[in-house]
């Protein structure tokens, strides 16, 4: 798909830094030198214009669509999505299933997200649950987990799905000419895991001719392995383990630099490697998690995402649209299946 098609709908109205944070950053996207994509702002029109307003200049490419409710963190998100159909997330997800959109990115409830994209895009024929595909930092390139928390109990042909629309994603939009991938387990050895992992152990083997084998957590972040896959519970513990622990460290190396005056000096010349080190880990510079597996373009962003992640969320969402994931994923369930039907 061409770069200029490309439009976006982004739910204002959802992150814990406000409204002015998410407008800022598609502020800063649209100005930026090339950029031919044209941003839907889905949220209280008097709310989101005022922002507008704070962030000039702002491009014509920035449009306004008014959503009159809004689905909250504490929300539970299947009777949110039923009570409040006006909802900004619910808005942005209907511009994706009639065309006015060919994406919709969110960052606030990420179960009302995954909510509004399954019962509004619909699975890809052949998808039996939608999984959210997390970047993580390792010591070589991003590593893809999933399922990053969207289902906490899978069967093992489920962790299959994950497997090949992480595959998919990598080639795509990650640009990895042959990914690997593996199943995250308590131990290498094939007889490792509980019942869930041992089978689908056996699963991939069989099928995936890229799957090599069991990962350990710690594995995970030395970058053994493109694409990462588990249920969403073990996915989501995973990941916020890998934050917390990121944030701990550099937080430490920032006490120990200022620890003493006489550090000052050494301090300063460290900056800019420091910014290199938090940028590899900052999930800011990830921009935001894709929902794969439903037929639409869905980005899930960090709750505490300010103006430079959505305008990283942007980038990945128009790159899953230009790389045609969707299509991509939709091929390769249907390829695995066909053998079946003949």
């Amino acid at each position: 798909m061409s770069r200029t098609a490309i439009r976006i709908a982004i739910d204002v109205m959802g992150g814990d830094l406000g409204p002015g944070e998410v407008v800022r950053g598609v502020a800063a996207a649209a100005r930026e030198p090339g950029q031919t994509a044209s941003f839907i702002l889905v949220g209280d029109e008097s709310v989101v214009r005022a922002e507008l307003e704070r962030a000039r200049p702002v491009p014509p490419s920035v449009q306004v669509r008014h959503a009159s409710q809004i689905i909250g963190m504490h929300d539970r998100p299947s009777e949110a999505y039923r009570r409040k159909p006006d909802a900004s997330v619910v808005v942005a997800a209907r511009l994706v299933r009639d065309d006015e959109a060919n994406a919709f990115i969110s960052i606030g409830n990420t179960g009302a997200a995954m909510a509004a994209a399954v019962y509004l895009l619909r699975p890809i024929e052949g998808i039996d649950r939608p999984a959210i595909a997390t970047p993580l930092p390792s010591l070589r390139e991003p590593v893809v987990l999933l399922d990053a928390g969207a289902n906490v109990d899978c069967s093992p042909h489920q962790i299959l799905e994950f497997a090949i629309m992480g595959l998919a994603y990598a080639r795509r939009v990650l640009g990895r000419t042959a990914p690997s991938v593996a199943l995250l387990s308590n131990g290498e050895e094939d007889s490792k895991g509980n019942e869930l992992t041992r089978a689908a152990h056996k699963l991939l083997r069989e099928s995936i001719p890229a799957f090599s084998g069991n990962i350990e957590g710690r594995e995970v972040f030395g970058g053994m392995a493109d694409v990462v896959v588990c249920d969403g519970f073990a996915g989501n513990i995973l990941l916020k383990t890998g934050e917390g622990v990121a944030e701990m460290v550099l937080n430490m190396v920032r006490e120990e630099l200022t620890r003493h005056r006489w550090m000052s000096l050494p301090l300063l010349l460290l900056q800019k490697r420091l910014r290199a080190l938090r940028s590899r880990i900052d999930y800011r510079e990830f921009g935001g998690a894709p929902l794969l597996g439903v037929n639409g373009v869905c980005i899930v962003g960090h709750g505490r995402s300010d103006a430079r992640a959505i305008g990283n969320a942007i980038r990945v969402a128009a790159a899953s649209v230009e790389q045609d994931l969707v299509q991509e994923i939709a091929r390769d369930i249907a390829a695995r299946r066909s053998p079946q039907l003949t």
